[in-house]
């Protein structure tokens, strides 16, 4: 039984990340889930080995980190200002400051993501909803913001809609790990899609390389319980991703479902 799993984003952690790269968002995870003992038998001949769900071939690069948006250095300022705030959880000014620039500029998908932040730590979830849709719209390859919106989505029980967006950031850039971690979550502890589960987590473990002991005892559990014999370990895949935000070190489905 897979436990403890951390499903929402940190916002303090997300912030670091946010600070971290300008008008780019951060990576999401999720609220912790106690996972039911209820779950249907599995079935305890071991089968062959999950197949990596990666594509062949050397990792692509992130796109959306490959086209950041050029601004002037008022909207610089302002930004940082904005981050500033968020880390101070002053939440009014920055939601202020925010509102300032994407009313200069509503192509600044990455201004929509922290106000959807924003929102999220106020527990606006209408309004935290519709800025990740926003960061969506003026950017698609926002790969945070089709994380954050499903982590709303899931936290709301629409687990469809919460699956369809993380398959959409999965569609714009197969290699980023965490879309792989939240939707393995998604579908073990609300799905109950345990091989699909473990095709996504063994994903992002070959995309992180470092040895997620959180994610291993993951994995692990759901090859007991689909009677898999455990696989060699497999070479990392070489990203150009960024490190993953600070809120993914710890408990388990982000706001890095």
């Amino acid at each position: 039984m897979i436990s403890n799993k951390r499903n929402g984003c940190r916002i303090s952690s997300l912030v670091l990340l946010i600070c971290g790269v300008l008008l780019v968002g951060c990576s999401s995870s999720a609220p912790k889930k106690q996972k039911s003992e209820s779950a249907a038998a599995e079935p305890v001949a071991v089968a062959a080995a999950t197949v990596s769900i990666l594509p062949a071939g050397p990792a692509t690069p992130n796109p959306y980190l490959q086209n950041k948006p050029s601004v002037s250095s008022a909207v610089a300022q302002q930004f940082a200002n904005a981050t500033r705030a968020m880390r101070n959880k002053q939440w009014q000014q920055a939601e202020t400051l925010l509102q300032q620039i994407v009313a200069q500029n509503n192509k600044l998908s990455g201004a929509y993501l922290n106000l959807g932040l924003v929102y999220r730590a106020q527990n606006e979830t209408k309004r935290a909803e519709e800025a990740f849709s926003n960061a969506i719209n003026a950017n698609h390859t926002n790969l945070d913001a089709y994380n954050q919106l499903a982590i709303l989505q899931r936290e709301q029980g629409r687990f469809s809609d919460a699956e369809a967006n993380y398959k959409k950031a999965l569609s714009v850039w197969p290699y980023h790990a965490e879309s792989h971690r939240n939707i393995g979550i998604l579908y073990d502890l609300y799905l109950g899609k345990n091989a699909e589960a473990l095709a996504h987590f063994e994903a992002y473990q070959q995309l992180r390389g470092d040895g997620d002991k959180q994610v291993i005892g993951w994995i692990a559990d759901l090859q007991r319980r689909l009677g898999i014999a455990p696989k060699p370990k497999a070479a990392p895949a070489a990203t150009t991703e960024e490190p993953p935000a600070a809120e993914n070190s710890g408990d388990k489905e982000t706001s890095n479902d």
